[in-house]
């Protein structure tokens, strides 16, 4: 049994062994889209190197341990798990495939760590509270952050949802997907309709220079752009006020640089920039038939999609 697969062969198809993120990258390569090309640690690698160390056993008889609705059990129940099992040993099989996959990039590369779930076990995942998504990661860090992201279903929110709806623990498995870097001169979300109305025929673009992070957790304001479906016109436009950046740091992690003075009052994607994205969402969509949440990045004049997903109104 292999564990990693490339994301070039995997389709919506794979979703029980890869998960909803990987599935959806796979078919945008497939539909001749431009992803960062990585692959994705399979469901089974997950399952298989907790029932190495018998952690599902253990994970049960804790649970069945512990006082639901007393928050502070909770919480010493949910670290104790996650302890397991981001120190839980990498079967040697899984490690080599993981190293032979890595290999394949430049030994300077770094690496987008991320969370691909299989099982939708809870309502909200990003209001989870632990993280689900490394950034800048070295390649002799994989492996750690792989772990990070296998317990991310294990926090003491998730196990209270789970208990409540009746989910048996051992359903509980994680996917992971392992991706280069980009360097982006600018990143951000795409929305192919209005995400607080719902209006179809509106693509809501914000942007930020460097990586896209601080827009998707709302640290600072972006740019942000609507474009009109049918005629490709830029309808309304916001430029802010952006005075840092964040980029990846050499020896990894994310640094946060000051940017230069004629940048922080201008716009990071032009007019062409902006309605060649928006044309670019709407292939997105086209495909899979329904608006969608899509992270991108631009390097130069090329756009890279890094995630998408079904579009869910915040309003």
């Amino acid at each position: 049994m292999s564990y990693v697969r490339s994301l070039d062969e995997i389709r919506l198809t794979d979703r029980a062994s890869v998960g909803d993120k990987a599935a959806h990258l796979g078919e945008l390569i497939a539909a001749g889209l431009n992803v960062p090309r990585g692959f994705c640690v399979t469901a089974d690698a997950y399952r298989d190197a907790l029932n190495a160390q018998q952690t599902d056993a253990k994970i049960a008889a804790r649970l069945a341990q512990t006082e639901i609705d007393d928050p502070v059990d909770l919480e010493a129940a949910a670290e104790e798990i996650r302890g397991w099992i981001e120190h839980a040993a990498i079967p040697p099989t899984l490690a080599e495939e993981i190293h032979v996959a890595l290999a394949t990039h430049d030994a300077r590369a770094l690496f987008a760590v991320r969370a691909s779930r299989v099982v939708d076990d809870v309502p909200n995942p990003a209001a989870s509270g632990l993280q689900q998504a490394y950034l800048a990661v070295p390649a002799p860090a994989v492996l750690d952050r792989i772990r990070n992201c296998w317990a991310s279903p294990w926090n003491s929110r998730a196990i209270y949802f789970r208990r409540r709806k009746k989910i048996d623990p051992r359903q509980v498995t994680m996917a992971v997907v392992v991706q280069p870097m980009l360097n982006a001169d600018a990143a951000g979300v795409m929305f192919t309709a209005n995400p607080l109305t719902g209006a179809a025929g509106e693509i809501h673009i914000d942007a930020t220079w460097g990586l896209g992070e601080a827009v998707i957790a709302a640290r600072w304001k972006p740019d942000h752009f609507v474009v009109e479906k049918n005629s490709h016109t830029i309808q309304d436009r916001v430029v802010a006020t952006k005075s840092v950046m964040d980029l990846p740091a050499p020896t990894g992690g994310l640094q946060t640089v000051t940017l230069a003075s004629e940048k922080q009052d201008a716009a990071c994607l032009s007019d062409a920039q902006v309605i060649a994205l928006a044309a670019l969402g709407e292939r997105v969509e086209a495909h899979f038939q329904s608006p969608q949440d899509i992270e991108w990045c631009r390097v130069g004049d090329q756009f890279h999609l890094l995630q998408t997903r079904p579009l869910r109104r915040v309003g």
